[in-house]
């Protein structure tokens, strides 16, 4: 019996067949965009569409916001279009990780030698710049990968490379940022530089043909409703089957003030979640009683020879510390946590911000909530994009830290937030009706953890 659902499968080969079908038929200046939840397997859709056009002849380029999105695509296009070479266009400081790419990938920083290729790969950035000298070739399509995460600059800088463009990208992602000072003064207006690819498009071109891919390959059922908080009007399947993927841990020994992590890695083996409360209280960012709980889930995840099993294998595979991973939202708390998991030999174990771990899958995932431990709610913290992150990169279970009063953050009447004439999006009030519904999701999944109380919550 396939561990699949071959029906939600088969829905999602139809979208992107559909998808690749629309921008090969489409006029010059037409693009088709392709709205994708998490793990929903936008790079095989990428893949397939440039198999599609090169099939036709067409000369195509591929472009992301970041050089790890290029690599990974060089990677798979390598992979599925053996015969083909790739070009890598990047930056003279930026040459393929360890220097060693597929044998039919070209890495060059010189734009004529890329222009050579029929498939060419880079930043958005380093594609744009290229054209603009008038170093690369304009080419028959251009895709455009993580277009949710692509400002207006980088889109409109590629926009003259080709006459079609197919956008793919997930809407529950981080959305570009910028730290100029002044940027909010664009905000409503056409030319606002801080619009993602795909809100350009909807704007200047309202006729722009629309595809919602309805499958998570990353996640199981069990992460659905908590996950499609992220993606009102976007529904989606899990492609894997409800219990095919098992989380099974060892019997616990017997070890002093280890019953409550025991309860809440239970709890997460069985139901894919768990959401573990320290006691109420306002506390620091970089909060070291948080840390101290944070290694202790760990070490004793470890210590209970996890193993899983999954549709990738018959048979069960040992949860080494490298399947594990802490998101957090500060640099301060990465290097702290980072420093203590070390000093308990978990080495191994990823500890990153959302922005960096944004495309990356792990087995198990343990999210420093954002609003841990705060006395009040801001943009930064509250946007839902960050925890959609946090609370997508898992395939076996999530398990969410924070403190028993965070959600109190984001009760009764949200906070007055600016308003821009001409701009619908107001991400202070999105976030926070995003987190009320996370944590109503959670609910059921909640757990308490020892520890003090910190500060009072101030009224």
């Amino acid at each position: 019996m396939s561990p699949y659902d071959d029906e939600v499968v088969a829905q999602a080969d139809a979208v992107v067949r559909a998808a690749i079908d629309a921008v090969l038929a489409a006029r010059p200046r037409e693009a088709v965009v392709v709205t994708a939840p998490a793990g929903a397997g936008k790079s095989y859709a990428i893949v397939s569409g440039v198999a599609a056009a090169r099939s036709k002849g067409l000369r195509v380029a591929v472009g992301t916001p970041t050089n790890e999105q290029a690599h990974d695509l060089v990677r798979a296009l390598a992979k599925r279009l053996a015969p083909e070479r790739i070009a890598f266009l990047h930056a003279k400081h930026r040459p393929f990780p360890d220097d060693q790419p597929p044998k039919n990938a070209r890495p060059t920083h010189d734009a004529h030698e890329a222009s050579v290729e029929a498939i060419v790969v880079g930043t958005l950035s380093k594609l744009a710049d290229a054209h603009a000298r008038g170093d690369l070739a304009r080419v028959d399509l251009l895709f455009v990968d993580e277009a949710y995460q692509a400002n207006a600059v980088q889109y409109y800088g590629v926009g003259d490379l080709a006459p079609r463009h197919l956008l793919m990208g997930d809407s529950g992602q981080l959305a570009p940022f910028s730290a100029a000072p002044d940027a909010d003064r664009w905000r409503g207006l056409a030319t606002d530089p801080l619009l993602t690819a795909v809100e350009v498009l909807r704007r200047h071109h309202p006729s722009t043909r629309e595809f919602k891919l309805p499958i998570t390959r990353r996640l199981d059922p069990r992460a659905l409703p908590v996950v499609q908080a992220f993606y009102p009007g976007h529904p989606f399947k899990a492609a894997v089957k409800h219990g095919v993927r098992r989380m099974v841990l060892g019997k616990p020994t017997a070890a002093r003030g280890m019953a409550a992590f025991d309860a809440v890695l239970d709890h997460a083996a069985e139901h894919g979640w768990a959401h573990a409360e320290l006691p109420a209280g306002v506390v620091l960012a970089a909060d070291p009683e948080t840390i101290a709980a944070i290694v202790r889930l760990l070490k004793r995840l470890v210590e209970r020879g996890a193993f899983v099993r999954s549709e990738r294998r018959a048979t069960k595979a040992t949860l080494l510390a490298s399947d594990i991973a802490v998101a957090v939202s500060h640099r301060d708390q990465r290097s702290l946590l980072r420093e203590a998991l070390d000093a308990v030999d978990l080495q191994d174990v990823v500890v990153d911000t959302a922005n960096k771990l944004q495309g990356r899958t792990f087995e198990v995932l343990v999210a420093w909530h954002p609003l841990a431990g705060l006395d009040g709610t801001d943009e930064f913290h509250v946007d839902h994009g960050r925890l959609c992150v946090m609370l997508t990169r898992h395939r076996h279970a999530c398990i969410v830290v924070g403190r028993a009063s965070d959600r109190e953050l984001v009760q009764g009447i949200p906070p007055a937030s600016p308003s821009y004439a001409g701009y619908d999006a107001n991400p202070a009030m999105d976030g926070w009706y995003v987190h009320e519904a996370v944590f109503a999701a959670l609910a059921d999944h909640r757990l308490p953890l020892p520890g003090g109380t910190g500060a009072p919550r101030r009224r």
